[in-house]
């Protein structure tokens, strides 16, 4: 039999959020595909739609049934980012049992569409559904001094330093824009340049800028259509004002992946297990070593397209490594650090990037 409910454990909820909860929980609509043999829910996806930047957090209940023949209960709770998180109106169901599972997205910070997800296991450590979010965030009309942060050389600044363009496919391109703001008395000339030559990154730079105008920069990434192209691509933009280089650095990324078309049925489904590694020391190399799972769930090959980690790090995964349907392989990382990530990139379009945490606590 189930344990009680812990809904003390939980954090404070408004009583809208609850009276919503209550109708959705006597009131379940029809129950569809889930991720999970266990659990049916009714959605696995939720778009907030247009949301301001200074909301606060918002709430969706994804209601669901336990339709396997036992009791069910929650384990791990695994976020994509701290914006995001799950409420769990019990830690156990019985079957047949219907229930909610709350997810609270903060779009502080946050602008533009978004897309964030939780992973929420069972407390066996087996993979239970992918929840996720979506939504477009309007940007809180902050003051001047407050929008444009980032010093470029006196009486110059922009409004960041860095650009994340997110998924971009092989052979695809993605762009985005900072705004840079001129408070001097006189016209000042603006030039954004890539560091490097053999750059991917193209800019689109307004010349001139007069006094107390604000002007674009435009950041393009144009990713060539071959396989040397996945990973995190990571490039430098150095601005130039009046002609002369300045210390300011505009940091510039993507993470290049498959091009996805559709929702086939014919696709690999990747579970990584954990997903935040505990890692133990190795007294004689004075290196820190720790190990998680890869499982492919999916009805064809999971491709490895790309790993990414960190200089020193060793894994027993490489680039072009196939995990066939059904099957579970066993990694291990080791480094001299007692704290990094790996990163993989590979071609399940439910999460075609997934990040590994591996730390080391000293009891």
């Amino acid at each position: 039999m189930c344990a009680v409910p812990f809904c003390s454990k939980f954090v404070f909820v408004e009583k809208t959020v609850y009276s919503i909860l209550a109708c959705i929980f006597f009131f379940p609509g029809l129950y569809g595909q889930s991720n999970s043999s266990s659990l049916d829910f009714n959605a696995t996806t939720h778009d907030f739609g247009r949301i301001n930047e200074t909301d606060g957090w918002v709430f969706q209940a994804f209601s669901f049934v336990n339709t396997s023949s036992r009791p069910l209960t929650f384990g791990r709770i695994s976020p994509s980012c701290n914006c995001v998180n799950a409420l769990l109106t019990a830690d156990c169901f019985e079957s047949g049992e219907l229930g909610n599972i709350i997810i609270s997205f903060n779009p502080a910070g946050e602008k533009g569409k978004v897309f964030r997800y939780v992973d929420i296991y069972s407390s066996e450590g087996t993979f239970l559904v992918k929840l996720s979010i979506t939504a477009h965030v309007i940007p809180a009309d902050l003051p001047v001094d407050e929008q444009y942060k980032f010093r470029i050389i006196d009486n110059v600044y922009a409004s960041s330093d860095q650009v994340n363009m997110g998924y971009i496919p092989l052979g695809g391109s993605g762009s985005k824009m900072i705004s840079v703001i001129n408070t001097s008395s006189g016209s000042v000339t603006i030039q954004a340049r890539p560091r490097t030559t053999a750059s991917f990154v193209t800019t689109n730079h307004p010349g001139s800028i007069a006094p107390d105008e604000v002007a674009n920069i435009e950041i393009t990434f144009r990713i060539p259509d071959n396989s040397d192209s996945y990973g995190i691509k990571k490039e430098i933009v150095d601005i130039l004002v009046n002609g002369i280089k300045t210390p300011f650095e505009l940091s510039v990324s993507c993470i290049c992946t498959d091009r996805f078309s559709g929702k086939g049925s014919d696709i690999p489904d990747m579970v990584v297990s954990p997903s935040l590694v505990e890692l133990k020391k190795r007294i004689l190399k004075s290196s820190f070593k720790g190990h998680f799972t890869i499982a492919n769930r999916g009805n064809t090959d999971l491709h490895i397209r790309f790993v990414e980690k960190e200089a020193g790090t060793s894994i027993n995964l490489n680039n072009d490594d196939v995990v066939h349907p059904g099957e579970i392989r066993k990694i291990e990382a080791e480094s001299l650090k007692n704290a990094f990530s790996v990163f993989l990139i590979t071609n399940d379009p439910s999460r075609p990037m997934k990040e590994i945490r591996f730390n080391y606590k000293d009891n």
